[in-house]
């Protein structure tokens, strides 16, 4: 099954041009470590998973993720496919757990989550590895963007790197997870982040409950903050075609892997999980993930060390930027859809 899939996606991705540098046979090029190492520090809510790249292990400055998960994301399960292909392209992926279940009030969650990110870094520093300043991005997918945002906000409060960088995918807050005092807003103060800072806010069209009108809130707050270049809003539609559909609600960025099914009471670490060609098969695996949240995700990635700016994310309207791809029999998949939430 695992097989076929891959050959699915392979045919989808030479159907275009565009897959020559995005679609499922570029990203697996990009996987050029063996194996992930996976570690876990700490118990309940204080738990953070931290992910290597093995064969070959790094070596000095390392580029780091901080990877915020969604409400009741504890189990890196249903991100890690994309949390296997950060860390198999070289990137340390810190996955901090910050809630025991639904209970967990959405008011300590950044605290938390910025204590299990501090911990992660000091496992680093014991192994000889070091945060590189300049590759830090911060990605946070719905309650994670909220989490991701405050960081941000005041890195060194928190005892963390400044990120170089934001992606926000189907971004939340806690209005949309608890009522009472537990369901105030937990984002902060916006116009604290730097002008210059890029920002790419992703959400599906038919997330329409959660992560796009949260999204385009955010995007009307930062428009007045963070330089009009460095900020995008792409909107990711769903699409049909031959008895397929993709569906673009809150949960399409999840990219689950069953083999980062991690109970928060496992105590078997540290884990090496070798490489495997190709992805897992999945519904939830498609498109919208390969042209779309990914290709951003790595894009914002690549560009860190520079300070360029990607095209593909902050390309004004491009057909490179809107780009999904095309079906297997070389129909076009709708394209993304670019907003500008402070157009006059």
């Amino acid at each position: 099954m695992r097989v076929f899939a891959v050959l699915f996606w392979l045919l989808l991705g030479s159907a275009s041009a565009f897959a020559a540098t995005y679609g499922p046979p570029a990203l697996m090029a990009r996987e050029t470590h063996g194996a992930v190492l996976a570690l876990a520090l700490g118990q309940g809510a204080a738990r953070v998973y931290v992910f290597l790249p093995e064969r070959p292990a790094l070596s000095g400055p390392v580029p780091i993720v901080f990877f915020h998960h969604g409400w009741q994301g504890m189990d890196p399960k249903n991100y890690g496919a994309l949390i296997d292909h950060l860390a198999r392209e070289g990137q340390v992926v810190v996955y901090p757990v910050y809630q025991e279940s639904a209970a967990t009030s959405p008011q300590v969650i950044v605290a938390n989550a910025a204590a299990a990110d501090r911990a992660a870094l000091r496992v680093l520093a014991a192994q000889g590895l070091a945060p590189d300043p300049r590759r830090i991005l911060y990605f946070g997918y719905s309650m994670g963007a909220a989490i991701s945002l405050d960081l941000a906000i005041a890195p060194k409060r928190y005892g963390l790197p400044p990120p170089r960088a934001l992606v926000l995918l189907a971004p939340g807050d806690a209005p949309a997870v608890a009522a009472g005092a537990a369901g105030r807003p937990i984002i902060g103060n916006l116009s604290r982040l730097p002008r210059t800072l890029p920002v790419a806010i992703m959400a599906g069209a038919q997330d329409t409950q959660i992560g796009l009108p949260t999204g385009r809130a955010l995007a009307a707050r930062l428009c007045h903050v963070i330089l009009p270049d460095r900020l995008a809003l792409l909107v990711l539609p769903g699409d049909s075609h031959d008895g397929v559909t993709v569906h673009a609600g809150h949960g399409s960025p999840g990219a689950p892997d069953p083999r980062y099914d991690f109970a928060l009471t496992d105590q078997d670490f540290p884990k090496l999980l070798p490489g495997e060609s190709g992805f897992p098969p999945s519904p939830s695996l498609n498109q919208l993930d390969f042209y779309g949240y990914w290709k951003v995700t790595d894009a914002l990635a690549d560009s860190l060390p520079t300070e360029a700016l990607p095209p593909v994310v902050f390309g004004h309207g491009t057909a490179a930027q809107l780009d999904l791809g095309t079906w297997p029999d070389g129909t076009p998949f709708k394209p993304m859809r670019l907003e500008t939430p402070c157009a006059p």
